[in-house]
């Protein structure tokens, strides 16, 4: 039997890893449909019944960037048989949003928690079972660097293979205008696909408004609903569902992810501690901008500048190429061209290479 997977993720998620884990060097590389977003397709190297799409790395499924809307449409469009979702296991939070996501998309899902050998690191001990019953779907911890767990992640893609997860409930008073919603919607639309639908106009989904073609009668309908919740809750509409959805994730992580306490944190997450923190922050980042200003300009790049400047575009260059000039007997006027035009001219501009050096090594280091 052959299976079609998608690995989908936030960028840095370790998802691109996995899947040239997977595949190999055995990839069709190429650009998607109208776009320069880079696509890959491979099988499986233990497997080659196994047809494996990685799609753009992404933070969310509203279209708002060609990688998004390209995913989206994927998504909706391609015969999937399964979902492979790659979260990074030491940010939970940020990337269960596109878990939760793909879920109203109603997609057959794998969580695939990716950097598992960094967990204990960050002092972080996740239970996998509560997890996954917490999403409804399949859950497997994996180290894409390391090779651990792939193997289980994808018997699991074929287990769900065209199974339904549940999506994720929320509030009672948004779950009631969501059906009210779905009530509306063209019979063309999947029964599988309606509530996914329904979020997307909730939203105020332009590409969704305009693929369903509602009657305006129905528009009002749709209207009326959004003006009603976005009453009761005093906020809009895409701002209802974003507080929803990551209060269903703090409910949920707050169930599964343990913490450690601060004596067992990585020395780094202690210094985000102090880095992040509400009040220090903007002071620490302004000092830290500040020295390396300091350090590029003023002390090491300048020194480094002047050097270049006096040293060795003002003696040792123009006196060695002044001599070899001489010697090779060279017209007065090509020498002046030499020496006065390209020697100097390039030692104006390289003479800026020692600070620009330093500012980017510095910049590299924070990053």
């Amino acid at each position: 039997m052959t299976y079609h997977f998608a690995l989908a993720g936030n960028p840095n998620s370790g998802k691109t890893s996995t899947f040239n884990q997977l595949t190999g060097a055995k990839q069709t590389v190429g650009n998607w449909p109208g776009v320069t977003v880079e696509r890959k397709a491979g099988r499986l190297r233990k497997d080659r019944q196994v047809l494996i799409q990685d799609l753009p790395g992404i933070y969310s499924l509203s279209p708002y960037t060609p990688e998004e809307l390209i995913s989206r449409n994927y998504l909706m469009e391609a015969s999937l048989d399964a979902v492979i979702n790659i979260i990074d296991g030491t940010n939970l939070e940020r990337n269960l949003y596109l878990t939760l996501q793909l879920l109203e998309m109603n997609v057959p899902t794998v969580a695939a928690i990716n950097m598992i050998d960094l967990l204990k690191k960050k002092g972080l001990q996740i239970n996998f079972e509560k997890l996954a019953y917490g999403l409804g779907v399949p859950v497997v911890g994996i180290s894409a660097l390391k090779q651990r767990g792939l193997t289980k992640m994808i018997e699991a893609a074929k287990h769900v293979a065209n199974t339904q997860p549940l999506p994720p409930r929320y509030d009672a008073r948004l779950e009631a205008g969501l059906t009210e919603i779905m009530a509306i919607l063209p019979e063309t639309i999947p029964q599988q696909q309606k509530r996914w639908f329904a979020i997307k106009l909730f939203e105020k989904d332009e590409a969704i408004q305009t693929m369903c073609k509602l009657t305006d009668s129905q528009q009002a309908v749709l209207q009326e609903t959004i003006s009603i919740l976005e009453l009761i809750f005093k906020d809009s509409s895409d701002a209802i569902l974003v507080n929803e959805r990551y209060g269903f994730i703090e409910e949920l992580l707050a169930l599964a992810v343990i913490k450690e306490t601060d004596q067992h944190l990585a020395f780094s997450d202690k210094i985000d501690r102090v880095l992040t923190h509400r009040v220090l922050a903007l002071p620490i980042f302004a000092f830290i901008m500040w020295g390396i200003y300091y350090l590029s300009i003023q002390t090491i790049g300048t020194i480094g500048t002047d050097w270049v400047n006096d040293v060795l575009f003002g003696s040792w260059i123009p006196e060695t190429a002044a001599h070899w000039l001489e010697q090779l007997q060279v017209a007065q006027w090509l020498q002046e061209l030499i020496l006065d035009g390209i020697v100097a001219g390039v030692g104006a501009v390289l003479g800026f290479l020692p600070q620009i050096f330093v500012l980017f090594f510095c910049l590299a280091i924070l990053e």
